[in-house]
């Protein structure tokens, strides 16, 4: 018998089957995907995740916040959840790894206890990641969502600085040219929020109070992630376990905080109090923007990167537009500009050492 493929005719054998050449090549097409096929669904969906997660954590946190006084959530609760929800996260991820629970359980607790010096130095980021929870909501409350994302891309200049103090990362001309345009995009975006003397504030929002708390979440993020990048690179330990750990301070310090805080407000409306079917998406997508980072620097660049948070910049301002009646000036259009120059800039020409 004669089978018919790309044009050539091939001698089945007595039973009716292909000859072996070509059972396989049959076989190749029904192949699954290669591992190069996963890395860039993993590159590329972490990319659009990141970028998703970043245009849309400003707007819901606005959503949620703006709504009558009764009706607010607890913030120091919702940190509190965070924590939970990343913690539980990562018991999952790496359960499905062990394909054991009992293994994942005798694993972690070896190296969270076992390695308990490592342990401890993840508590200093720990504290930090917990006020930097806090000092969020305090900026979107008092900011514009667009405002606060191109703000908080001077996180980018006070990395640099951490990074050339704590682990002695060196800069290219143009990457510290880069970080000028972003300096000139902050301040230009502030301009807009520069109102004559004889204004007054015709809302709740205080923009000083709004600044200054980007200006320390961009410290206490800075110090924080190269603070782990030295303790990370010390250790062999994989990501998944690392933010347990890191969730474990999370809980004891947040639940602290809540306490001395809110004891007296959750003990009246609940601990739950104000949480709808948008808070717990804005906790669930806000507990795993860490992880998302993380995903993107180990399966893509800084590059593409640098291109997920100009597009979340863009994505917010639009998005302020039609859900706030943000209504953006030349000044603030030009700033953005700027940062989002920046961030292409800095990216795209790294440091490279002489030979």
């Amino acid at each position: 018998m004669l089978s018919h493929n790309n044009n050539h005719y091939y001698q089945m054998d007595k039973s009716g089957c292909l000859p072996t050449t070509i059972k396989s090549e049959c076989k190749d097409k029904n192949k699954k995907w290669t591992e190069e096929e996963w890395l860039k669904l993993y590159k590329y969906g972490g990319l659009i995740m990141l970028c998703l997660q970043q245009t849309s954590m400003p707007l819901m946190t606005r959503a949620a916040r703006d709504r009558n006084s009764n009706e607010v959530f607890i913030t120091t609760v919702n940190v509190f959840m965070m924590d939970l929800l990343k913690l539980l996260f990562c018991i999952f991820v790496l359960v499905l790894k062990e394909k054991s629970v009992v293994t994942f359980y005798k694993k972690t607790v070896a190296i969270i206890f076992g390695e308990w010096t490592d342990t401890l130095k993840l508590g200093i980021p720990s504290v930090l990641y917990i006020l930097q929870n806090n000092l969020y909501y305090i900026s979107l409350t008092n900011l514009e969502p667009t405002t606060f994302c191109v703000c908080y891309q001077m996180k980018i200049f006070t990395t640099a600085l951490m990074l050339r103090i704590l682990l002695n990362k060196k800069l290219s001309n143009i990457q510290w040219l880069a970080l000028c345009f972003l300096l000139f995009g902050v301040v230009e975006v502030q301009m807009q929020y520069s109102p004559p003397a004889s204004k007054v504030e015709s809302n709740d929002q205080n923009p000083t109070i709004g600044f200054v708390t980007v200006f320390l979440m961009c410290f206490t993020s800075a110090f924080a992630g190269a603070y782990m990048e030295k303790c990370l690179k010390k250790s062999d330990v994989d990501i998944w376990t690392q933010n347990i750990r890191l969730s474990l301070y999370g809980l004891i310090i947040g639940g602290g905080s809540m306490i001395v805080k809110d004891l007296d407000n959750i003990q009246e409306h609940g601990l739950l109090h104000g949480f709808d079917l948008l808070v717990w998406i804005l906790t669930a997508v806000n507990s795993v923007g860490g992880l998302l980072i993380a995903v993107v620097m180990k399966y893509a660049d800084n590059i593409l990167k640098g291109y997920a948070q100009s597009m979340s910049i863009i994505g917010a301002a639009v998005g302020s537009i039609f859900l706030f009646s943000f209504s953006p000036n030349f000044m603030f259009l030009f700033g953005t500009a700027n940062v989002i120059l920046s961030i292409i800039l800095y990216s795209k020409y790294p440091y490279i050492a002489r030979s």
